[in-house]
């Protein structure tokens, strides 16, 4: 353990005697946090929108007691948007100049299909095909702002089921054609039909009685029925509820997917490329075989590279997450669970860039090769999907990713994230083995 010790302590010195390593990895988490946030900014930025409006000005539809037209709609959308009013050869040509970043079309007899309630009226939406990110962040933008006032229409229109059973049950005045008409309603029915039943018992007419009992079992049922209108309408109108707590002012909005790509890239480029350049320049120098000479095993060799990279791993994930917090409306969790997240990451990366840096024939070559290895791996561990993330997860790459995106978006999953740290130890432990494998055998180590 003393050898270790000693080991490591030697390789830190060495990385405190390169002050161009150091600058470069304190520098090199801010300059990743700080392309992130320009990077997904712009999808975050209120959107330009022209909306082209081909229906009739002015026509309007009846929703309960109130009424919809396209102004309303434009109104809400704004909301989301900074919308300009635009004939459509003119947005047409705003779209394709830059001016607006999409053009939403309101096709003829919009209100007409929204009124005839059997109808589901299209909007058009085009973004810029030069664009795509920029276009698919303001189409998921239009489709939440549908949704809503989707919502808001259902609700009103419940509301008018839940008005006509309430009629129906107890009655009250309805306007028909202009006239208001008196409905007696369910339970009035009910309490007539038991005082008519009463009278006619009370003279001999039991047969008469008994006719009217199946209609009362009608009233009865109807009303046990009518019953469960308001809450199954209301729960049609309202499938489901998501609160979301509002950011903070002045922050750019990264996404947790966001972020946790940002620390990955820091963690592993600069784990790899620590556990590479290590045991290249140790093989160049012959320090390797000094050490070996010493009695200290190549594996205690590998497993201090990969405790360098997993020390310098902590403090950059470190300085990347508080430069985040800072910039970012974006919860960063429990920060002590990043400790071990970051240390088991760095460590694991750093391994894999020791076992190419073993690997490789000529020891010169060894960093320019782990950054050809791991620069693919990483972005492929960002795959959400497909065979590309299956690779990917078998690597500390994609482990890694799963990990600081699980700490970011369900830090209380206590058994996903005990997984995943076991599973970075597991490869991490495998690198390390492999490494000292191939440096025996070759004789460096």
């Amino acid at each position: 353990m003393s050898r270790l010790a000693a080991l490591l302590r030697k390789d830190v010195r060495a990385l405190w005697r390169s002050p161009t390593q150091l600058v470069m990895l304190a520098v090199y988490p801010l300059l990743v946090a700080a392309l992130a946030a320009l990077a997904v900014k712009g999808s975050q930025d209120t959107a330009r929108i022209a909306v082209v409006n081909l229906d009739a000005p002015g026509a309007t539809v009846r929703v309960g007691d109130q009424r919809f037209g396209v102004n309303d709609y434009i109104a809400r959308l704004r909301d989301d948007a900074a919308v300009e009013m635009m004939s459509a050869p003119a947005a047409a040509e705003a779209l394709d100049a830059g001016d607006v970043q999409a053009v939403l079309t309101i096709p003829s007899g919009f209100i007409a299909a929204l009124s005839s309630g059997v109808q589901q009226p299209h909007l058009r939406l085009d973004t810029n095909p030069r664009t795509p990110l920029e276009g698919d962040a303001i189409t998921r933008r239009m489709q939440s702002a549908v949704y809503r006032f989707n919502q808001g229409l259902a609700a009103r229109y419940v509301d008018q089921v839940v008005g006509l059973a309430d009629l129906i049950t107890n009655g009250g005045s309805l306007g028909v054609f202009g006239r208001d008409v008196d409905v007696i309603g369910l339970t009035r029915s009910d309490a007539l039909i038991r005082r008519v039943q009463a009278q006619a018992a009370a003279a001999g007419r039991r047969d008469l009685s008994a006719q009217l009992d199946p209609l009362l079992v009608f009233i009865r049922q109807t009303q046990a029925n009518l019953s469960l209108v308001r809450p199954a309408a209301t729960s049609i109108a309202n499938p489901m509820v998501l609160d979301t707590p509002s950011g903070a002012g002045g922050r750019v909005a990264l996404t947790a997917f966001g972020v946790a790509a940002a620390v990955l890239i820091s963690v592993a480029l600069a784990g790899v490329l620590l556990g590479a350049s290590g045991i290249a320049q140790e093989r160049g120098d012959g320090t390797l075989q000094r050490v070996r000479l010493a009695g200290v095993p190549a594996w205690a060799v590998v497993a201090v590279k990969a405790g360098l990279a997993a020390l310098a791993s902590l403090v950059i994930g470190l300085v990347l997450l508080g430069a985040v917090s800072l910039i970012a409306d974006v919860t960063v969790g429990r920060w002590a669970a990043w400790v071990p997240a970051l240390l088991l990451a760095g460590a694991a990366c750093g391994a894999l860039g020791a076992l190419i840096g073993a690997v490789v024939p000529d020891a010169r070559s060894a960093v320019l090769a782990a950054l050809l290895v791991a620069l693919p791996l990483i972005f492929v561990g960002l795959v959400p999907s497909g065979l590309a993330r299956g690779i990917a997860s078998a690597l500390p790459f994609g482990r890694a990713f799963d990990l600081f995106r699980d700490l970011l978006a369900a830090p209380s999953v206590a058994g996903r994230l005990a997984l995943h740290l076991g599973l970075l130890a597991a490869m991490t432990a495998v690198c390390v083995t492999v490494a000292a494998a191939a440096l025996a055998r070759r004789g460096d180590a």
